[in-house]
């Protein structure tokens, strides 16, 4: 199924004959990726892409592998997704603007369906604990407010460990989350990734333990809602990297590839 996609992997491993550094601190700004996503089912099959542009207006600085600028998001950014499955397409903007230890955010999740959108306000408090409150705007169905923390505990110059809760105003939705960063030794890093979302109407769990090893490669494994994730990482030089995941999905499969490029 991949198959198109493998002459383009080789010719960029090919491009990359450069070797990085043992310890990666870099920074960019510019982040972009594409995803193609396919759903391998008994009944059926199915596939999508998304497309994302990121952009910060100050450099971001690595934590040591390139795919990781830390916990929190401090500086003014904003971002565009297209997203693109089984013929139903939408494109989505989000904007964060700071202003000293203010800020303030937007999205709209479909430029075409401007009525659905979230606007909201926050403090950044010691550049270590993040607190905002939005407000979700819908065509149809009730508003909300949504509330949300995050902190981030510096353990020492590489290594941390982060939390988010977010819930709505009402409590019937919440979603923590938390991920460990550790320098193990020269170009070797685990990261370790927790979640777990309650609803009304259903649960989920999800956790992911990943390591990275010989500056190029990283390799993962996990649960999300308790079926099997598999993860492999293949980082060409400091701007190119590409993901790919498999994930049981009940009756069916799901993979995923990701390739990213960073300036």
């Amino acid at each position: 199924m991949f198959k198109q996609l493998a002459p383009i992997a080789l010719a960029t491993l090919a491009y990359s004959s450069c070797s990085l550094a043992t310890e990666q601190q870099v920074s960019k700004q510019w982040f972009n990726s594409i995803d193609y996503t396919y759903l391998e089912h008994d009944d059926y099959n199915s596939d999508g892409y998304q497309l994302v542009s990121h952009y910060y207006f100050e450099e971001q600085q690595s934590s040591g592998v390139l795919d990781d600028y830390g916990y929190l998001d401090t500086d003014s950014n904003i971002r565009v997704n297209y997203f693109n499955a089984d013929n139903n397409d939408y494109l989505g903007m989000f904007g964060e603007g700071f202003y000293k230890n203010w800020f303030v955010t937007g999205e709209i999740y479909d430029v075409d369906d401007a009525d659905n959108y979230t606007v909201g306000v926050g403090y950044l408090f010691a550049d270590a604990l993040k607190v905002s409150v939005n407000k979700n705007e819908r065509e149809y169905g009730d508003d909300y407010w949504r509330l949300k923390a995050q902190y981030n505990h510096q353990i020492n110059e590489k290594d941390y460990l982060g939390f988010t809760a977010e819930t709505d105003d009402e409590l019937d939705y919440w979603n923590i989350s938390a991920r460990y960063f550790n320098h193990l030794s020269g170009s070797q890093y685990i990261t370790v990734d927790v979640g777990h979302q309650d609803s009304v109407y259903d649960s989920a769990s999800n956790a992911m333990l990943s390591y990275y090893f010989g500056n190029h490669y990283a390799i993962g494994a996990g649960i999300d809602d308790s079926e099997l994730v598999l993860q492999g990482k293949y980082f060409f030089n400091d701007q190119y990297y590409v993901t790919a995941n498999y994930t049981e999905r009940g009756s069916g499969e799901l993979y995923n590839i990701r390739f990213v490029a960073q300036f």
